[in-house]
Parts: structure tokens; C-alpha cells; sequence
């Protein structure tokens, strides 16, 4: 792919991200690049036109972006300032060595499923890692009905449920006992928050299924995609998910596999 505007997210927040702006416009100018700094939280439309988009921050820097990324159809990187790094891989020791190489097109390109959430108030949201269902109230359960293409699955009496796509299966989803997946797949994965029967254990959909998610009894809830901050569930459930027609791009450093991602972060042999 050629890359003539590269839009530039960043998590000022962040240790060091000065050093790095001025890394990354430095060879943007040297190769003839159009940078573009979208303001974060970012704008809906601030990446409208890119043809490629750059964040400077940590993997929940990275989220914050995904959705708009994929309406617009920007193929994202990421500088890794944050703690992980499963999504920015990219490291900040040699900004200007790891752009150089993206702009030259030696990146991997690979396409991220994501889901798509449709609320019961009409709106939805899409989700490159997980949609996140919990009690507001840490001492109490709640009991939610799931459905697959109609069909009964099972009611959970849990702490709440977790969503995830098998990129998000490295998350929250993983913390909680569930599954990792290659990201190469396409699957949905539903896995139970320290559900009350011991039998509820996680389970995985294919791409194809559609989920239904309702609340059976009045415990409050909050639901969260992605990380975001979370939403009052009362208006928005019953929640219907599905893979979303919609794919994220994430270049990625050529000789650097999801397993070797792994093995890194999760310090395997």
C-alpha cells in the first residue's frame, strides 16, 4: 500500500510521546509524507481522507481509535507506549527504523474481525477486543438469558459476561479463564464472569451466529465496549451481537507473529 497521509493519534498522557512526534514528523518530512495530528479522544471524522493511521500510546489508546478506523477503512499501527503492547507493536526505541519500514511497505497487513453491537435503544457500537456485561454491584449476581439465531443457549447466573472477538481473547476474556484464539480466525467467543454453576463454561460461536443478550431479573447492570466508559445497561438490553461486515487493517512488523506476541507477553517457554 502507498501511504502519501498518515494521521498521527496521541496519548500525551503517556511518558515520552513528545520525543516521539518529533521523531515521526521528522521522517514524515524527509519521505515526503503528509502527517495529520487528530486531536484525542479522537473526532469521528479526524480520519477521514488518511490513508493510514498512526497512534503513539498504549493497546487502550489503540481501541479508542479501532472503531472509527473501521467505518473509515484506515489500516492502523501503533507506537507502543502503554504496558502490553498486544496491539501496538511497534516499540518507541526506534520510532524513526519502525516508520521507515511501514512507509516503505514492509508491513503485514492482516484484517481484524470485529463485532457489532446493536442496543435495544437503537444505537451500536463496534468492538475490536470485547463487549463487557457486570453487575454494578460486586456482591451480586445477575441472571442473563443468551440466545444463539433464536434459539436458547443457556441463562447465566454470573457476575456478568464477556464477548469477545479472537482478537480480544487475549484480554479480559483471557483474565477470566477463556480461550485464546488465533486472531486469524473468525469466531465469537462468550465467556461467563464467575458463573454460580460450574458447568458454565466458555463457549465459542462461528462468525455466523447471532447472539441475543437479555437480563432476566432487576440487577443493575453497566456494559462496556472496549473499554470505554461503561453505559447504564437498563436501556440498552436486550443487545443483539454479530461479526460486523466491517474489518479493522493492523500493520504489523513482517517477522513478528501472534505467537511470538505471546510468548513474549505471557512469558512462555
Amino acid at each position: 500500500m502507498t501511504i502519501r497521509t498518515l494521521a498521527l493519534v496521541v496519548n500525551r498522557a503517556k511518558p515520552g510521546t513528545e520525543t516521539i512526534v518529533a521523531e515521526i514528523s521528522r521522517v514524515c518530512s524527509e519521505v515526503g509524507v503528509t502527517l495529520r495530528e487528530v486531536a484525542w479522544p479522537i473526532d469521528p471524522k479526524g480520519l477521514r481522507g488518511a490513508d493510514a493511521c498512526c497512534v503513539v500510546g498504549g493497546d487502550g489508546t489503540f481501541l479508542g481509535v479501532a472503531e472509527t478506523a473501521a467505518r473509515e477503512a484506515v489500516p492502523m499501527f501503533g507506537i507502543n507506549r502503554g504496558k502490553l503492547g498486544f496491539l501496538a507493536a511497534y516499540p518507541a526505541e526506534d520510532v524513526a527504523a519502525s516508520l521507515r519500514s511501514v512507509l516503505a511497505g514492509q508491513a503485514r497487513r492482516e484484517e481484524r474481525a470485529m463485532l457489532e453491537i446493536t442496543f435495544a435503544d437503537g444505537t451500536f457500537a463496534l468492538a475490536l477486543n470485547d463487549l463487557v456485561i457486570k453487575t454494578r454491584d460486586v456482591f451480586r449476581m445477575s441472571r442473563l438469558g443468551v440466545q444463539a439465531d433464536g434459539s436458547p443457549v443457556n441463562t447465566y447466573r454470573a457476575d456478568g459476561l464477556i464477548v469477545a472477538t479472537p482478537t480480544g481473547s487475549s484480554a479480559y476474556n483471557l483474565a477470566a479463564g477463556g480461550p485464546l484464539i488465533d486472531p486469524a480466525a473468525t469466531v465469537i467467543a462468550l465467556t461467563p464472569l464467575c458463573a454460580h454453576t460450574l458447568s458454565n463454561q466458555p463457549l465459542i460461536f462461528s462468525a455466523e451466529a447471532e447472539l441475543r443478550i437479555e437480563s432476566l431479573d432487576a440487577v443493575p447492570l453497566g456494559l462496556s465496549v472496549d473499554g470505554r466508559p461503561t453505559l447504564d445497561a437498563a436501556n440498552r438490553l436486550p443487545l443483539i451481537v454479530r461479526t460486523a461486515k466491517v474489518r479493522l487493517g493492523i500493520l504489523r512488523p513482517s517477522n513478528l507473529s501472534h505467537f511470538d506476541v505471546l510468548r513474549s507477553k505471557l512469558h512462555w517457554a
